[in-house]
């Protein structure tokens, strides 16, 4: 074997304890920086931490992300996102937050049913509703109850959830255990069949939770404000989300000739400085976002969800010359108060759905789609879920049927035959209420 000797030049991005404090600060929630600031002030007399809101406007380049892989958003924030939009009964709305506040990394339920029941004080009847909405969320599979569970709801969603499938996520344990003629006789095939079965699992998530971070406690207070003003919106900083600390060099010794002395100056100087550095920039990522986030979804902000537009991280990134790292940091758990209620940052992003005419749509027009020609049918002639694929196409919306049919349970709509029963009901006929 021949040896061979050479040399190559690569570059790489390393870095710095003041970049990834930077990166750590514009992560911290209001509370956790507060404390992060208390905790640094009082131990550093140079430090005078001051509380109040901050003007936008600073121009900051900021991207020292840009070499590591983009973080993961919280699972809660994603959750709540969309439980803002799907969820616009307060009542309801209040007990799908119970719900999320029992998911589990893993993205399933973790208490019972009747439990969530108790707490959010509703009807055993009313949890059944609320969950078969929330297990429509993405990523499909969340809130399911069993890996059983989870595995059906993307089989579902795939197209692909056959009688003897479904079957045999009913009797998972039989599977794991290699009783494949008991498995077999249950879903009345020939055991020789399960392996081929079994093997449409593997392109299910069994854990569709753990592509989110994890963070039990929803964040509720906003921290920005969004308010119409001059014919445009204005973004600012929250009161309680703004800070910023001033750097008092009289404080610390100086012109002694201790070394010891002038050393604990320098760095108490040099920590100061970096700190109300890093916090200038938090302050101004968080503006710069959540403007360009209301900038482009303007007509969301004035018509509703079904005015969104195809959003992403890396749009926004792309707009502010970020990383979409930076943009995910800035954006994950953080609220924004609005005239028409605190959204999580999160409900102004929006995945595409192929379109036709003009291109590209949000899934959100689709879902609002779904529930408006739903909201103006002829109630004695309600629309098949083709009907409504048919009305999609004519509006430049291209939707499969399994598609408005998990748009449907979504927003908690029945199919058209039992719209049609209601509907054909005489006056006072108790029939099983049907999910808002």
């Amino acid at each position: 074997m021949e040896m061979f000797q050479g040399q190559t030049q690569q570059q790489t991005r390393v870095m710095s304890a003041q970049m990834r404090e930077s990166l750590s600060i514009l992560s911290m929630p209001a509370g956790d920086l507060a404390d992060h600031i208390a905790r640094i002030a009082t131990a550093n007399p140079a430090i005078s931490w001051l509380r109040g809101p901050r003007m936008p406007g600073w121009a900051v380049d900021f991207d020292a992300a840009a070499a590591l892989a983009a973080d993961r958003p919280s699972l809660i924030a994603h959750v709540t996102g969309q439980i803002d939009l799907a969820f616009p009964d307060a009542a309801d709305r209040a007990a799908a937050l119970v719900f999320a506040q029992g998911l589990e990394p893993t993205g399933w339920l973790g208490p019972p049913l009747d439990q969530i029941a108790a707490e959010a004080r509703i009807s055993s009847a009313q949890a059944e509703a609320i969950l078969a909405r929330l297990q429509g969320f993405e990523p499909t599979g969340i809130f399911a109850r069993s890996l059983g569970e989870c595995l059906a709801l993307q089989a579902r969603e795939a197209g692909v959830l056959t009688w003897e499938l479904e079957a045999l996520l009913a009797n998972l344990p039989l599977l794991a255990e290699g009783r494949h003629r008991e498995l077999a006789e249950l879903c009345d095939c020939e055991p020789a069949d399960i392996p081929q079965i079994a093997r449409q699992l593997r392109a299910f998530d069994p854990k569709p939770g753990q592509a989110y971070a994890f963070d039990p406690e929803p964040v509720f207070p906003p921290d920005l404000v969004a308010r119409r003003a001059n014919g445009g919106w204005q973004v600012a900083l929250h009161r309680s989300a703004a800070f910023a600390i001033s750097v008092r060099p009289d404080r610390l010794p100086e012109g002694t000739r201790d070394p010891a002395a002038r050393s604990f100056r320098r760095k108490a100087l040099a920590e100061a400085r970096a700190l109300a550095q890093a916090l200038e920039r938090r302050n101004a990522t968080l503006l710069r976002t959540a403007a360009v986030l209301v900038a482009r979804q303007a007509a969301f902000l004035d018509q509703g969800p079904g005015a969104l537009v195809p959003l992403t991280l890396e749009d926004v990134a792309g707009e502010m010359d970020l990383h979409p790292s930076t943009i995910s940091r800035a954006t994950a758990g953080r609220m924004i108060d609005t005239p028409i209620g605190a959204l999580p940052l999160r409900a102004f992003f929006s995945r595409a759905l192929p379109g036709a005419g003009d291109g590209a749509v949000s899934q959100d027009r689709a879902r609002a789609f779904v529930r408006r020609v739903i909201a103006e049918e002829s109630p004695e002639a309600p629309l098949s879920d083709d009907a409504i694929v048919t009305l999609a196409r004519k509006a430049d919306l291209l939707l499969a049927r399994r598609t408005v049919a998990k748009y449907r349970l979504v927003l908690g709509i029945a199919g058209s035959f039992e719209r049609r029963r209601k509907a054909q009901a005489p006056a006072g006929f108790d029939m099983p209420a049907l999910a808002r």
